[in-house]
């Protein structure tokens, strides 16, 4: 397959989804290429990037019967078994010569990718899947500045590499296998619960000890001026340590689930992860006495009222 004329489907118009979605439909339509074609449950969203020349599907199934790589961006882990069900049960329905590549940028616990492959391989279809996920921020994502995972064989990894890079990614990682593709993104995603946890002790005890958080985020500028860091000290110290609750990327909902990811990955391997479950604790306290729409960079709070 060329990457210039694969047929692109698209599942899920989340927050990051859309801007994935509608940078990959802005950047095909730019350089002559066939264009993606979306669905999303709330259907109203698909507008927003049919007007850059994508087509709208009515279904998950429709996608399934027209495209040969589909991209999925879903909430959660059942989410994603739920649509790739119905991707393979109208697979089964016609007859198709032409493969389909499954690419999942979800983040999922591991035991939900093998489910994923175990379902493909009882199904006995024309169907490969990868699980492909990204790293990064919705500004990321709306300026196409993403991490992007490939895994799967080397062709699938440089077809998706190709499709994507500068579509919606600066750059891609290749992971062979698609269930430590999930692994590693959920160990990423870990190390971000800990410089969260990490830069909300620090705050914490400025703030406490006279330093102050506006003097402590100068040194944070000056010795880590990158976006991740700076971004989410920014959250903890302006609006006078209040921008969390309103510059949401990433609520608590979703840390809760990907630093429990986490903790079961270290589990499984017989080791603790300490700070993931110092994270998840302050996490919690955010949802019993704050709201699970803050950002996770909330956190901090715990810190500062315990």
């Amino acid at each position: 397959m060329e990457a210039s004329t694969v047929r692109v489907g698209w599942i899920g118009l989340g927050t990051m989804g859309l801007e994935m979605a509608r940078n990959l439909q802005q950047h095909r339509a730019r350089t002559g290429q066939t264009p993606i074609t979306v669905y999303n449950r709330t259907h109203a969203k698909c507008a927003l990037v049919a007007e850059h020349g994508a087509h709208v599907a009515v279904s998950p199934a429709s996608i399934a019967q027209t495209c040969t790589v589909v991209f999925l961006s879903l909430r959660d882990d059942q989410a994603v078994k739920d649509i790739v069900t119905q991707l393979l049960d109208s697979i089964a329905l016609e007859t198709r010569d032409e493969p389909l590549l499954i690419a999942d940028l979800t983040t999922v616990h591991p035991s939900t990718t093998q489910w994923v492959l175990h379902k493909i391989s009882q199904a006995n279809t024309k169907v490969r899947f990868c699980q492909t996920p990204v790293w990064g921020a919705p500004p990321a994502a709306r300026s196409a500045n993403l991490v992007y995972v490939t895994s799967g064989s080397n062709s699938d990894s440089a077809l998706l590499a190709e499709i994507s890079v500068p579509a919606f990614a600066h750059t891609t990682i290749a992971c062979d296998d698609p269930v430590r593709a999930a692994k590693f993104k959920i160990m990423g995603n870990f190390m971000i619960a800990g410089i969260l946890e990490t830069l909300g002790e620090a705050m914490a005890v400025a703030h406490e000890s006279g330093i102050s958080r506006e003097l402590y985020l100068e040194f944070v500028k000056a010795m880590f001026p990158v976006a991740p860091i700076l971004g989410y000290a920014h959250k903890m110290v302006d609006e006078d340590g209040e921008a969390s609750k309103t510059q949401v990327g990433f609520n608590i909902h979703g840390g809760m689930k990907d630093v429990g990811y986490a903790i079961d990955v270290a589990k499984s391997a017989g080791l603790d992860l300490p700070v993931a479950e110092l994270a998840h604790t302050h996490l919690q306290w955010v949802l019993d006495n704050g709201d699970e729409n803050w950002d996770w960079s909330s956190l901090a709070f715990a810190l500062r009222k315990q």
